[in-house]
């Protein structure tokens, strides 16, 4: 796993973290259908459809307000496909890509560098995201988990406008424009 390959799934418009167009804060509606892409292998993206396949990733909106509003989406790799320096990889990818107020880093492994414990946490204003190692209780699949949470309203308020912004940068800007314009005049 390279940096080339997580910007083909995860990139950071204004800061905040976007999932093949799937950002916290968003509808449900609004999401749906990136996520059945993802599901699926088959966004517009062929070097993200063969990312996704190569280390057989999960994204998932795995939680939302009682708005429909999204405050938590996961992304799951099995951990036969991570390294111990995909680990620092990652934290090192995230912590330079965020706006961080505080991080941890927590990482065991043995002489075969197999993962034994993870526990990364990135703290930014808006967003956390955390890295675990969790196992599937029905399969006993390991897997390394990424989450993007964030449980305050406001923030989700904010994540929700910025998200709109970022979308429609070009035309969100036209329409601002014409509306000062109008009262300018």
């Amino acid at each position: 796993m390279n940096h080339q390959e997580l910007d083909n799934l995860i990139t950071f418009k204004m800061g905040l973290p976007s999932l093949y167009h799937i950002m916290l804060g968003m509808s449900s509606d609004e999401t749906e259908d990136y996520e059945q892409k993802l599901i699926d292998r088959a966004t517009d993206n062929y070097n993200l459809n063969d990312f996704l396949k190569k280390y057989d990733i999960i994204v998932e909106r795995t939680a939302f307000t009682e708005d429909m509003r999204l405050h938590e989406i996961t992304v799951t790799i099995p951990i036969e496909h991570i390294e111990e320096k995909d680990v620092q990889m990652l934290y090192n990818y995230f912590a330079y890509r965020m706006n961080v107020v505080e991080k941890q880093f927590n990482f065991t492994s043995d002489a075969n560098d197999t993962i034994k414990n993870l526990n990364i946490s990135i703290h930014s204003d808006l967003y956390d995201v955390r890295i675990t190692k969790e196992t599937d209780e029905e399969s006993g699949e390991e897997r390394i988990v990424i989450l993007f949470i964030s449980e305050d309203e406001v923030n989700l308020d904010k994540l929700r406008c910025l998200a709109i912004i970022t979308n429609n940068e070009k035309g969100f800007f036209i329409e601002v424009a014409k509306y000062v314009e109008q009262y300018i005049n």
